[in-house]
């Protein structure tokens, strides 16, 4: 509107230019150094829209310090580090990129898997020791003839499980939760412990809730199948992962990887580091330039609030 005041706008953490460029079209625009909750609240007191991606958490408390707030805008996949009820109580609007990183994610949970199954890390670091011939025995299973089980169904399971069937046609299975379905899909449905218990590869694609924190403990490990493996590419809390490093150790289980955890980095002693055939990498799933690219359309949506024009992509 001719004469308002130009919104400002909050960015928690880094983005690309191209978003800084196209926000300072409509607004005036804050790039914080860090996304600390102390940094938030401090910058929050004027802003009318805040843009966050994977670190910062906006609590109750961060959107109580932010009288003027009328859009948070998450440019990922998934809202759950956002206090949606808080949002809610104060009418802000939630906007975020659903699509985003879905093809990455599954991709890589999927060479996760195989990797896994094929040992991959193991015998590239016993060749570079020096050995060739020993190594050579026939071992692992053809992926056809594993049971896949996906715990969660979000749209990262959804296309890992496309994928699946599509290279692979092997038996899946799922578990949610909440009861959410794969749609057009010959995965079965079953609970929690048959899932566990039938599953050559488990793959975790859960949302951070307080009937997810802590899901798979130890004796829910234990219920895992002998030899099984274990993938983590949704949140790191979900697992207890010094359980998991006991398990790994015990051989109970063959292998795990997991590109989240519950403190991140993962700290320099945790058990993990040191267990056999699991793989470890810094929370990069979704990390691909086609995805990186994707993120930035959120911004649209955060223009449109701040015009009083209905979102694309609302969080419901």
């Amino acid at each position: 509107m001719k004469g308002a005041k130009p919104p400002r706008i909050v960015l928690a953490e880094p983005f690309d230019p191209a978003v800084v460029a196209r926000l300072e079209k409509i607004g005036h625009v804050s790039v914080l150094e860090d996304s600390s909750p102390d940094t938030l609240m401090r910058a929050m007191s004027d802003a009318d829209a805040l843009l966050v991606r994977s670190k910062a958490h906006v609590t109750a408390r961060i959107i109580d310090a932010a009288p003027h707030l009328k859009v948070i805008g998450r440019a990922g996949p998934t809202v759950d580090h956002i206090d949606l009820r808080a949002a809610k109580r104060r009418n802000i609007s939630i906007v975020y990129a659903p699509h985003v990183a879905v093809a990455s994610t599954a991709e890589f949970a999927l060479a996760m898997m195989m990797l896994l199954t094929r040992r991959v890390f193991y015998y590239d670091s016993q060749f570079r020791d020096g050995k060739f011939d020993t190594l050579r025995a026939a071992s692992g299973h053809e992926m056809r003839n594993h049971t896949f089980g996906l715990l969660g169904v979000d749209p990262v399971a959804e296309h890992l499980a496309r994928l699946l069937v599509k290279a692979f046609d092997p038996p899946i299975v799922f578990h949610d939760p909440d009861g959410r379905t794969l749609a057009d899909s010959p995965a079965r449905a079953v609970e929690l412990d048959a899932l566990l218990a039938e599953s050559d590869i488990v793959s975790v694609h859960l949302p951070l809730a307080p009937n997810t924190r802590g899901l798979l403990n130890g004796d829910r490990l234990a219920k895992m199948k002998p030899g099984a493996l274990l993938v983590n590419t949704s949140r790191g809390a979900v697992i207890d992962t010094t359980a998991l490093a006991a398990a790994l150790k015990k051989r109970h289980l063959a292998g795990a990887a997991l590109d989240v955890f519950e403190t991140e980095p993962l700290p320099a002693g945790h058990p993990l580091r040191s267990a056999p055939n699991c793989i470890l990498t810094p929370h990069i799933a979704g990390a691909t330039l086609d995805a990186s690219a994707a993120r930035n359309q959120v911004t649209e949506d955060v223009v449109r609030i701040l015009r009083g024009e209905p979102p694309k992509h609302p969080a419901e």
